[in-house]
């Protein structure tokens, strides 16, 4: 072959050459552009996740009020994530009430937690099938009248603008629906954190009006301990009046040696009391009632199985529920000196909340709550405080105490310290019970108030309503601050207090107590957290 040709057949190799590699190098370019592109869409779509659940929580914490709730979900969507420039119009908010799953069920709600967890409104009706579960939780539909919704999800689609894909014809892509879920609260499940608990609970005769009202309190009582979780809170059990641990009953009346009801209500009184001429000798105004204000003791074995296996329940073994189960109602005829005269009356032991709450708190400062049996829950961090006190009645204190009483040092009980505003539901034992109250906060304990029946009506004269002073106690203030206190026999208010945030909650009837409890338990932690519910949530 001479040279000439094959110069020729060098140069048509090279120039091939060259297009194939032209076409190679059009093609990497474009493939690049198309990564970049893709690469854009990517990030986007992970800032947007970022900006949808900081939007979700931010909108958690707003609730249970709604329209706060919305409105602070949009405004972060959009400020916490300024270069995507996103619309908060086009970001869709919708609100549920999350509630556990029934048990030995997989997706059926527990309708006992209706309202008392959180309130759908008349968005859902009982009976009606849940919008999804997990298996622990269950997301109900919630808005309208009366909703106190704990749970808000957001969701957003964003369309990203191509830089390279125009060329090949794509223009945009699209992050596809983004969507956060957030939850206030409890949400359904055990609450998450630790906690010191001291239940109170009345056993006053109040309590025995004639109706299932006691039953229904024993009831509600044990549906609590199903919403707490053993590995975290240990739960001490109180009484109100005062009860002592017998081989029959861990709650039962007091009594004497010969095993007869005390001929009165007092440890401490060595003078037996006249019925006439002659006073108690004024140094009779320290007493201490008989028995104690909390008989059983820090405890975590109140349950049994998971509800993860869907096998919770209580455990009927333990001192907590056995205490809870052979409660009865207060019915000693006892014997005290008159406030007024300081001759001797016969009559129930009255109802006297200061010196309860003041027992309360005394046991939650003074008694360890880990060691001893008790587990070691530092990996949680440090238990708070919480004395959950439930009552249907006016305070009554029954004799005139020592000043000095009005004291957590103090072991004395509470009683009327002077003045003339003395008597059932009057001033001095509601301020009484203001005092502890301050002191037990001061400490930093947590006081949630649950009122019932006649404290919906019932005055302390110029102290106010009742119910007004059981908010009071209850308000996180330690100054014991005014709270949204209603009526809630009237109908609709029983949802309205207890969805407004504060620690106070109030009950029509015994038979609203199972809820209610529950509801108590769930405002311990205001915390939030993210959930996954399928169909939902991503």
């Amino acid at each position: 072959m001479s040279e000439a040709r094959r110069r020729i057949i060098r140069e048509r190799e090279r120039g091939a050459t060259a297009l194939v590699l032209a076409l190679v190098m059009l093609i990497l370019m474009a493939g690049a552009a198309l990564g970049m592109d893709i690469a854009k869409l990517a990030y986007e779509r992970q800032a947007l996740r970022a900006a949808v659940d900081a939007a979700a929580q931010a909108g958690s914490y707003a609730l249970p009020d709604a329209t706060t709730a919305v409105s602070d979900a949009k405004e972060f969507l959009v400020n916490s994530a300024p270069d995507l420039k996103l619309d908060k119009t086009k970001l869709d908010v919708k609100l549920y009430c999350a509630v556990a799953v029934k048990t030995g069920t997989t997706n059926s709600p527990d309708e006992n937690q209706v309202p008392g967890i959180c309130n759908p409104g008349t968005a859902w009706v009982k009976g009606q099938a849940a919008t999804a579960c997990n298996g622990q939780i269950c997301l109900l539909p919630c808005g309208g009248s009366g909703a106190a919704c704990n749970t808000i999800k957001v969701s957003y689609q964003k369309v990203v603008n191509f830089v390279f894909a125009p060329a090949i014809g794509i223009p945009t892509g699209t992050t596809g629906a983004v969507s956060s879920a957030s939850c206030k609260g409890m949400c359904g499940a055990l609450a998450p954190n630790p906690l010191d608990i001291v239940v109170m609970a009345d056993r006053t005769p109040s309590m025995n009006n004639g109706t299932s009202a006691f039953a229904n309190m024993k009831q509600s009582l044990k549906d609590m301990l199903l919403t707490m979780n053993r590995d975290q809170q240990v739960v001490a059990f109180g009484t109100i009046a005062k009860s002592v641990p017998t081989s029959a009953c861990l709650s039962a009346e007091p009594t004497n040696a010969s095993g007869s009801s005390y001929p009165n209500a007092f440890a401490e009184n060595p003078t037996t009391i006249a019925t006439t001429k002659s006073k108690v000798p004024q140094t009779n105004k320290l007493w201490t009632f008989n028995g104690s204000w909390v008989p059983v003791g820090y405890s975590y074995n109140y349950t049994t199985g998971s509800p993860t296996t869907n096998n919770l329940a209580v455990n009927t073994a333990s001192d907590i529920y056995k205490a809870i189960n052979c409660l009865d109602y207060s019915d000693s005829k006892v014997d005290y000196p008159a406030a007024s005269s300081g001759y001797k009356v016969s009559t129930n032991e009255g109802t006297h909340l200061a010196a309860a709450l003041k027992g309360a708190t005394r046991y939650i400062l003074n008694t360890p709550s880990s060691g001893a049996g008790l587990p070691d829950r530092s990996m949680y961090g440090t238990p708070k405080k919480v004395i959950i006190f439930e009552t249907d009645g006016a305070p009554s204190e029954l004799f005139n105490s020592a000043s000095s009483a009005i004291s957590l040092g103090d072991s004395h009980d509470i009683g009327y310290t002077g003045g003339s505003d003395v008597g059932n539901g009057l001033a001095q034992s509601c301020k009484n019970l203001l005092d502890i109250a301050t002191l037990a906060k001061a400490q930093g304990i947590k006081i949630i108030t649950i009122g019932v029946g006649d404290v919906n009506t019932a005055t302390c004269g110029t102290q106010g309503n009742v119910r007004d002073v059981l908010a009071k106690v209850a308000s996180p203030k330690a100054s014991g601050a005014n709270s949204d206190a209603v009526n809630c026999t009237i109908s609709g208010n029983t949802a309205l207090e207890n969805s407004d945030g504060d620690n106070y909650f109030c009950a029509a009837s015994a038979g609203d107590l199972s809820s209610i409890f529950a509801a108590a338990v769930a405002s311990i932690t205001g915390n939030t957290k993210f959930i996954k519910v399928p169909g939902v949530s991503d």
